[in-house]
């Protein structure tokens, strides 16, 4: 074996979250990375079907780390189990010759064939997961993942968790604790220098978008999908207007694109609401529409994970969250009462106590705007680069399992 522990990731398509992460093993002296992708999704222009929108997103996703794309990724199209059927990964990793490999996930072809791959040339196998058990599938399909799931995750010796709910839906599915690495999240580099520069920042975006500096300004970023329950947020609104007026004006600014666009600006419309609609915002411009918040909001009915959650926790936001996102926890990104206010999915009337609180309560919103900078330091890389090591130096080969 190398003196440095040559780590070989698989992984369906470059995504801008995991970008920082792979350069950031890359700079380590102790690994030799290559990371693998079975399609250039993301990286080429491609239609998002539920914002109806052609994007690609604005950062570089594949430079200081060394990768691959497999002879079979100009024709894959779609992220699914049987369109991401990549042959060609077992000899790409062959030619590697990998001490270990982070697969992301087993729900698509490509990922079975590289864990099936390292059972067979005995090299570790990590899964990298950030799945929830409020986002497993529903009905009958859930009682199969829950017969099937422990079956494939014994042949992985170590998983790579974001949050605290990824964990109890591993320890659900009777995957030791023990084999678990909580990997913090990276974010794009953007979000730290926007931070540190929050105030000016944000001051000149809220000129650019016509809010006054005594505004409270509420951020909303996500998909205008129906799971995502924007509509949750503008009735909150509503009822704020029939309450007894804080001293802030309220204002309400959504980043995002979807099949709900024209319904939610009719409604806003219908009830007076102060909204304002961005459409789709690339995430060179996500940090300073964060810096010119106040507080943000995410009222999704799921959501594994949520880095919309992180996002907003690096610039120094206060989060009101529906109890449905999994960046909620303890010790995870979201945490109840310190930088989170937590309702009840659906419970409109306690959103807009949430709101109704941040907004009039400077001390509140100051205090967890400041555990939300205390919490995202963890992000900013070198405990999830010790995370990685750990989990693929601690991680059993499935051979020495079974």
């Amino acid at each position: 074996m190398s003196e440095r522990r040559r780590i070989a990731v698989v992984v369906s398509h470059p995504i801008q979250y995991y970008a920082p992460l792979y350069r950031a093993l890359a700079k380590s002296d102790s690994i030799a990375l290559r990371v693998l992708f079975a399609s250039r999704i993301g990286l080429d222009r491609t239609l998002d079907p539920e914002m109806n929108v052609e994007l690609a997103w604005a950062t570089d996703l594949t430079s200081g780390y060394d990768s691959e794309f497999l002879p079979e990724a100009d024709a894959i199209r779609t992220i699914g189990f049987r369109s991401v059927d990549n042959p060609s990964v077992g000899p790409a990793l062959a030619r590697f010759r990998p001490d270990a490999v982070v697969v992301h996930g087993y729900a698509m072809a490509t990922m079975l064939r590289a864990l099936a791959w390292c059972r067979l040339h005995r090299v570790k196998a990590v899964m990298a997961s950030d799945s929830s058990s409020h986002s497993a599938p529903p009905g009958p399909r859930r009682w199969v993942k829950m017969a099937t799931a422990p079956v494939l995750l014994r042949q992985f010796g170590a998983v790579l968790t974001m949050s605290d709910q990824a964990e109890a839906h591993l320890v659900s599915l009777h995957y030791p604790r023990a084999r678990m690495f909580r990997t913090p999240t990276m974010i794009d580099d953007g979000f730290w220098k926007a931070r540190d520069g929050r105030a000016a920042i944000g001051l000149r975006k809220r000129a650019e978008l016509g809010l006054g500096e005594d505004d409270f300004v509420l951020l909303s970023v996500a998909k205008l999908h129906p799971r995502k329950r924007l509509i949750d947020i503008l009735a909150a609104l509503q009822k704020l207007k029939a309450r007894v007026q804080g001293a802030k004006r309220l204002r309400l600014i959504i980043g995002g694109d979807g099949e709900e666009r024209d319904m939610l600006r009719a409604y806003a419309a219908e009830h007076g609401l102060e909204v304002t609609f961005l459409g789709f915002v690339n995430i060179d411009a996500l940090p300073a529409l964060y810096c010119a918040a106040d507080a943000f909001v995410h009222s999704a009915e799921i959501e594994q994970y949520g880095m919309v959650a992180l996002e907003a926790a690096v610039i120094g936001l206060p989060m009101i969250l529906s109890d449905r996102v999994g960046a909620i926890g303890p010790t995870s990104i979201a945490r109840p009462g310190e930088n989170a206010l937590v309702y009840p999915f659906g419970d409109v009337e306690a959103l807009a106590d949430a709101i109704a609180n941040l907004r009039d309560d400077d001390s509140l919103r100051q205090t967890m705007s400041e555990a939300s900078r205390r919490i995202s330091e963890d992000h900013r890389g070198p405990k999830s680069v010790a995370a990685v090591l750990a989990a693929c130096e601690a991680g059993q080969r499935a051979w020495e399992r079974t």
